[in-house]
């Protein structure tokens, strides 16, 4: 669940950071789940990562957010919206009413010093409600066969390849 995740890489390291978890639930209980299974600590700020919101088919950022802290080897870092319910903002590590405010058809993309090391969605492109596979009103987790995020932001996206979809306001 949210704060939480065990890739089967067996005993190979993810190569960086990607994304583990993303919530489009009711309301305002939106969060993004980045995960490290790099073997070793990450220093956000250090790395220069952003993570950014592309609304409706933007071909450009709607909204970023640089990203501080460090992140454990094994760890989550949390960014949820200031207005989600209690159970995700015990697990948040910072929260951001303007790039967590997504709906299930907008690209969220995670840069590192600029390239992209993972990527929901496609960017410059609309699905229309939601992205194929699932986006709105949904959680989606990143299949335990995933060990490395998506580099390619502008290719086509669908969720079904490499999300599991729970049900809206799954956020355990």
């Amino acid at each position: 669940g949210l704060g939480s995740l065990t890739a089967t890489c067996g005993s190979t390291f993810a190569d960086d950071l990607f994304i583990s978890e993303y919530i489009e639930g009711s309301s305002f209980n939106k969060a993004i789940e980045i995960y490290n299974g790099t073997g070793a600590a990450v220093d956000l700020a250090a790395g220069l990562y952003v993570l950014e919101l592309y609304s409706n088919g933007a071909a450009t950022p709607s909204q970023s957010l640089a990203l501080s802290g460090t992140i454990a080897d094994g760890d989550v870092y949390v960014l949820a919206h200031p207005s989600a319910a209690a159970a995700i903002l015990a697990a948040a590590d910072v929260t951001s009413g303007a790039v967590i405010n997504f709906n299930g058809d907008d690209a969220v993309v995670l840069r590192k010093n600029g390239a992209v090391v993972d990527a929901f969605g496609q960017i410059g492109f609309d699905p229309g409600s939601e992205w194929p596979g699932g986006g709105a009103d949904d959680t989606l987790r990143r299949a335990d066969t995933v060990c490395a995020g998506d580099t390619n932001a502008t290719d086509a996206f669908d969720a079904a390849l490499e999300w599991v979809v729970f049900p809206n306001n799954t956020f355990d």
